[in-house]
């Protein structure tokens, strides 16, 4: 290459990254508080309960590990092509084609949580059929439901952020998330803790916080779309007026997306079995690791949003180089970020479960996989980026090689053959997997974190 080439080249990437730096951090820096918000809506919900009961907790983890968030996440991956739709029209600066892709899925996402709500209603047979202990189905079940009530306005509240990150507008969810906190700490302390007169609940109480909440950042998020003078022109209250066939693509990637995210899911809400199988201290032990591993997780979440966003928009221009340089530096990125909080991870895990819950037998349980999981947390984060800016190019296969890795997959997949009951009670001494009585951690708190960094 001559020294002429060089210099434009290097004036090239000069100009492009001085160009794409900011911009993806100002798309990075809102969707990560976004998606930490929505995050931290379950650190508090672990935390207070968690400090109110080991049981309950385990009660509380049951619910949500097994059954509630693996549909909801399947769902969620059934609307990704939301964003993807909005920032390619946002791209070829067709305003109308914007609204066009928030009114269709409005109806969209509604029904899809209408059918997650059918199919988490049966909670306690879905744990009585995962073998879990009598206490754990029947209050696990009761669990389920409530919570279910909130998964429809979750999913409409997720249709509007896709379309605000899709126009440039992420701020707005950071607010609407920052909100939903605070009503989120005072509800849950106040039904948790039976604070100000309001009934002592434990768990329940904070699945009652979560639908409340829920239900206030879908309304919130229709309503400033619907209003807002700044979203004119994006033609938000004329119907779409599509037919079905007429916007299949962006239902294609929608498929692959949840495919992609329900076996990923799966694999962490089969650990959630395999700890039940343990016992209820394992399964709380393992609800504090998960909960970490997720906020942390959730900054990389943040990144691969912004990455499809600026992926998207350039693909849209047919500028090849500068999609591949937005997808690079989201890359990069995201490798810095997972290296300083896995470090954090890795060093202080002792101060991490003390956020939590102050119970040695738990302790000893969770603080191992809170070093180990450090470690994973750079491979998860990078290939959650690299598989949202390949989305940004409307690939519908994006993420699903993950599908076929067994890494994926909980290690110790064959425990349940050598699986004992003796005592058919809740102790963690009683669920052994073919592991000796002394030895404290079980398979599933270390299974997660070495999956994911092979």
């Amino acid at each position: 290459m001559s020294e002429t080439a060089r210099s434009i080249d290097r004036g090239w990437l000069k100009s492009r990254l001085s160009r794409h730096l900011p911009e993806m951090l100002r798309l990075s820096v809102p969707a990560m508080t976004s998606r930490i918000g929505v995050m931290l809506l379950a650190f508090v919900d672990t935390m207070m309960v968690g400090r109110y009961s080991s049981l309950e907790l385990a009660y509380l983890g049951a619910a949500n590990g097994t059954v509630v968030v693996l549909i909801l996440v399947v769902a969620i991956g059934l609307l990704m092509g939301v964003m993807i739709s909005t920032a390619n029209a946002y791209g070829r600066g067709d305003w109308a084609e914007c609204g066009r892709v928030w009114r269709r899925n409005l109806t969209y996402s509604a029904a899809i949580g209408g059918l997650a709500l059918v199919l988490c209603l049966p909670g306690e047979l879905w744990l009585t059929l995962l073998d879990q202990p009598d206490d754990v189905a029947r209050e696990g079940g009761r669990l389920i439901w409530i919570l279910a009530l909130g998964v429809p306005a979750h999913l409409i509240y997720l249709n509007c952020a896709f379309f605000l990150e899709g126009v440039k507008r992420p701020q707005v969810a950071v607010v609407v998330m920052l909100s939903a906190n605070v009503l989120n700490a005072v509800l849950n302390y106040m039904l948790i803790y039976g604070a100000w007169g309001a009934p002592e609940m434990g768990a329940e109480g904070s699945a009652w916080t979560s639908t409340v909440v829920r239900w206030g950042f879908a309304v919130a998020g229709v309503a400033y779309i619907w209003f807002a003078p700044s979203l004119r022109r994006y033609q938000v209250r004329r119907p779409h007026g599509q037919r079905w066939v007429q916007w299949r693509g962006q239902r294609v990637l929608g498929y692959a997306s949840a495919i992609s995210l329900g076996v990923e899911v799966g694999a962490f809400a089969a650990l959630n079995v395999f700890a039940g199988w343990l016992g209820t201290g394992p399964l709380a032990a393992w609800q504090i690791v998960v909960n970490i591993m997720s906020v942390v997780f959730m900054l990389a979440a943040g990144i691969g949003a912004a990455s499809s966003v600026r992926v998207g928009i350039a693909h849209a221009r047919a500028d090849h180089a500068d999609t591949a340089l937005a997808g690079w530096l989201g890359l990069a990125l995201c490798t810095v970020c997972m290296l300083t909080f896995g470090a954090v991870m890795n060093i202080m895990p002792g101060a991490l479960f003390a956020i939590y819950n102050d119970d040695p037998a738990l302790m000893v349980l969770a603080i191992p996989a809170i070093a180990l999981a450090g470690f994973a947390m750079v491979f998860d984060g990078g290939q959650t980026v690299v598989s949202s800016a390949l989305r940004g190019l409307g690939d519908p296969g994006a993420g699903l090689h993950r599908v076929h890795d067994p890494a994926r997959l909980p290690a110790g997949g064959g425990v349940r053959a050598r699986h004992q009951r003796p005592g058919g009670g809740g102790d963690p001494g009683q669920h052994r997997v073919g592991r000796p009585a002394g030895v404290a951690v079980p398979v599933a708190d270390r299974a997660a974190p070495a999956g994911l960094a092979l």
